[in-house]
């Protein structure tokens, strides 16, 4: 039996539930690199992601279902009893420039002070303590940077106090 690749993913958790999904409608469905993957994340770069292959009598309706799922709409919320249904409003997602702007303001203040500066930029929602002792971090990086910046002018002779006589 030979194996076609249907799809990659750069994300276990979506390979598999791409991977359920076609096993559901009775395809064989090989998911490569999904152990080493899960223990190394960043073996998975190296290894191009998450593959799935499906024997070549199959893989063109496994093919075909993917392009389905990635091309589906979420199925709209169902009203509960006695409830009037409204329609749903979609929420407004960000242009790319911003997008391209808040990566680029996390990649800057991770460069100056520290991992932890980055992750505030990221619109994620956080628990109050996890937040305070992220900006905790990037006040430590901060002072570090200004006593490093201090230390070197003063070697360099530029912050350097004049010696008293």
């Amino acid at each position: 039996m030979s194996l076609k690749e249907i799809a990659r993913f750069a994300d276990l958790a979506e390979a598999q539930i791409a991977a359920s999904r076609l096993r559901a409608e009775g395809l064989q469905v090989l998911v490569q690199n999904e152990y080493w993957g899960g223990a190394d994340f960043i073996m998975t770069i190296a290894m191009g992601g998450f593959r799935l292959w499906a024997p070549e009598g199959q893989a063109a309706e496994a093919r075909a279902l993917i392009g389905a799922l990635r091309a589906a709409a979420p199925p709209p919320l169902e009203a509960e009893d006695g409830e009037r249904e409204e329609p749903v409003v979609a929420r407004a997602q960000p242009a790319p420039a911003a997008g391209l702007a808040r990566t680029g303001l996390a990649l800057l203040l991770t460069l100056f002070f520290g991992w932890a500066a980055g992750f505030l930029v990221v619109g994620r929602r956080r628990s109050a303590a996890v937040t305070g002792v992220m900006m905790l971090l990037v006040v430590v990086s901060g002072l570090s940077l200004l006593s490093l910046i201090w230390s070197w002018l003063t070697y360099a002779g530029i912050g350097a106090t004049p010696a008293l006589p």
